[in-house]
């Protein structure tokens, strides 16, 4: 059967940060994919690559690829899942983005949601929302997509409670450094006194009886 083949695998990427293991969807091509057809053997290189675990290998072969086949929207996805499975998130961010900026709807909602997963691990939280908001307006029943928005809003609300608590713990200690402060100006005010005592004693000193 012709066509394309999209394969979606499980990849574990930290149960304890996302709350269960996230979806990365990678692609195949067949050779009825005429405009992936001059980077195919070399997209087909970098998915073997990938499927043993040498991520930045696989990267190298989906650039060739890129090279070849510039307006695929296959390849630069390829390479963000590459990307992302090296930790490196900005450029999985920047392979996502030229995925969509392909306009191809078959894989926009696919890139938006791994956008939004390498956001996440960035710590960009609003715009990683924003990133599963756009794709589960592009595909309403992915649970994948809605569990991942949940998560990020729990984050959000777990930093904002942070904040908010880290405000209370500034104002809570304001009055004890204010009574640290309150003693400074009584301990000027007595070494003032014993200057100008000094300044008296000293000009009583200064002064000769028998010259009066």
């Amino acid at each position: 059967m012709g066509g394309e083949v999209r394969v979606k695998t499980l990849k574990t990427l930290g149960r304890g940060v996302m709350g269960a293991a996230a979806v990365l969807t990678m692609v195949t091509i067949t050779a009825g994919e005429a405009y992936a057809q001059a980077g195919r053997e070399r997209v087909i290189e970098g998915n073997r690559l990938y499927d043993e675990g040498r991520f930045s290998e696989a990267h190298q072969k989906y650039l060739e690829a890129m090279a070849e086949a510039p307006g695929s929207p296959v390849i630069p996805f390829n390479d963000g899942n590459a990307l992302y499975q090296d930790a490196d998130y900005a450029r999985a961010m920047e392979a996502y983005e030229r995925a969509i900026e392909t306009g191809d709807p078959a894989f926009a909602s696919d890139a938006w949601y791994n956008l939004g997963n390498a956001l996440f691990r960035a710590q960009q939280l609003e715009e990683s929302l924003e990133a599963f908001k756009q794709s589960l307006r592009l595909d309403p029943s992915d649970p994948d997509a809605k569990h991942n928005l949940e998560r990020v809003l729990e984050q959000m609300q777990q930093q904002e409670q942070q904040q908010e608590q880290g405000g209370e713990d500034e104002q809570d200690q304001q009055p004890q450094e204010g009574q640290d402060g309150d003693q400074n100006p009584n301990e000027d005010q007595g070494d003032q006194q014993d200057q100008e005592q000094d300044s008296e004693d000293e000009r009583d000193q200064g002064q000769d009886p028998s010259e009066g």
